[in-house]
């Protein structure tokens, strides 16, 4: 990517999936990675997929518990150097009918998709951890295309949506801009758990088929970086042709 190698990006959500797939990209484009997510064991697996592993951090972390944030954010910067990008690839998709649903659900949902991001980007914007830089927010193709008894996962992205296009008005004062992916259905430990016969009907809807989380941290890490200088408060289709259904 050129002159704009060498950040360092804070990615939740990269014990799997897209979150590992991007950690991976980034090292190998030269930039340094705070791997954020629960669990540690995979935690420390990602790094060790990673170029140059020793340059890497790793926080277990909650970010469900608005109490983690002070401090996760201090460990991020505590080598003295601030944070040029911030990544919210973490997030859950269940099925939640209407006879299903309730409170409990609903937050358990918004809190790690959608209300953890607003916080992230809160304290991304203090002069403390950035100068600048880049956010993205991953959404899904869910919140356009819906899908039976996925609305509240789809409202927690549409939401995240609507916050991006807001927040860039705000964080354009202080030289950040705030981006979104909306990625169609990618092979994933959270799509695994989906029955196959549903999942093949999904693909087939897709021109491309099957999407790879390289596919969508190649996008992200293009959102990241100087060559996206022009792009700010939108949201980048990665749906690998899902253009009905």
């Amino acid at each position: 990517m050129g002159n704009d190698m060498g950040k360092k990006i804070l990615v939740t959500g990269a014990s799997s999936g897209i979150g590992r797939s991007l950690a991976k990209l980034l090292a190998e484009n030269g930039d340094s990675v705070v791997l954020v997510a629960r669990n540690s064991e995979e935690l420390e697996k990602t790094r060790g997929m990673m170029k140059n592993p020793d340059r890497h951090i790793c926080i277990s972390a909650d970010i469900t518990d608005t109490s983690c944030y002070a401090g996760l954010f201090d460990r991020a910067v505590s080598d003295g150097k601030k944070l040029g990008g911030l990544v919210h690839s973490a997030g859950i998709s269940k099925v939640t009918p209407l006879r299903g649903m309730s409170p409990d659900k609903i937050s358990e949902i918004f809190n790690i998709n959608f209300n953890a991001f607003l916080i992230l980007v809160s304290y991304y914007a203090k002069n403390k951890y950035s100068d600048g830089g880049s956010i993205v927010g991953i959404s899904s193709a869910n919140a356009h295309y819906p899908q039976k008894c996925m609305s509240v996962y789809a409202a927690s992205k549409a939401a995240l949506e609507a916050a991006v296009r807001t927040m860039a008005i705000e964080l354009n004062d202080k030289h950040i801009r705030i981006n979104a992916v909306i990625p169609g259905a990618v092979n994933t430990e959270m799509t695994s758990v989906i029955d196959k016969d549903a999942l093949d009907a999904i693909y087939a809807k897709q021109l491309l088929g099957c999407g790879e989380p390289i596919q969508i941290a190649k996008v992200i890490r293009f959102l990241l970086g100087d060559d996206s200088s022009f792009i700010t408060g939108r949201a980048l289709y990665a749906d690998g042709g899902l253009l009905g259904q």
